[in-house]
């Protein structure tokens, strides 16, 4: 960025992602440590020492904030291996879904939102733009591009497929009237995909 007159340091992008870095940390340790409840603007600004006008120059709501703080934790679980196959792809992010929500605190959170979505519209709209949404997206072009290739049915519904690769976690994570079990994955894919073979 340069310098100011007086030699002082500009202010520019390095400071603002670090307040960015700083404010998603805040909320995630808040949603980690106290539930949806204890995630206010208040608090975040407060651990994060920032000012709530910044946060709402970021973020329209603390939902969304609350979202976007839980998805950069748990980014990893969208990874795709260029080099892998369709079948091999959709394993490793469906099975790294279950075990984040079996194995962590992301379980129990995610289980929250869901039900705090029914009554709350941000915390419905932050979880549709920022967790399922980019999601499906990937899911998408993948079945998407198996579609072109030729492996699938060309008349394969992708948002109804991607559904029925999916739901079934979050099924189980809700009801729990059967486990997370590390199989499961590679079972969902495994009949979806004969299905859907072209």
């Amino acid at each position: 960025m340069g310098e100011q007159d007086g030699g002082r340091p500009a202010r520019g992008r390095p400071r603002s992602e670090r307040a960015r870095t700083a404010v998603l940390e805040a909320a995630a340790d808040l949603l980690v440590s106290g539930g949806i409840e204890a995630v206010t603007m208040e608090a975040i600004a407060a651990r994060a020492q920032v000012s709530k006008a910044t946060l709402y120059k970021w973020w329209p709501s603390r939902a969304h904030v609350m979202l976007d703080s839980f998805f950069s934790r748990t980014r990893h679980t969208t990874a795709v291996d260029q080099d892998a196959s369709l079948e091999e792809v959709l394993v490793s992010q469906i099975g790294s879904l279950a075990v984040l929500f079996r194995d962590t605190e992301s379980g129990p959170l995610m289980a929250d939102l869901i039900a705090a979505a029914q009554a709350d519209p941000d915390i419905r709209a932050a979880l549709d733009e920022q967790w399922l949404r980019p999601r499906r997206q990937i899911s998408e072009g993948l079945l998407r591009a198996a579609v072109e290739r030729g492996e699938l049915d060309r008349g394969t519904d992708l948002a109804a497929a991607v559904d029925q690769l999916f739901a079934p976690v979050y099924h189980r994570l809700m009801l729990g009237h059967e486990p997370l079990h590390d199989e499961l994955a590679a079972t969902l894919v495994g009949q979806l995909l004969r299905g859907l073979r072209a």
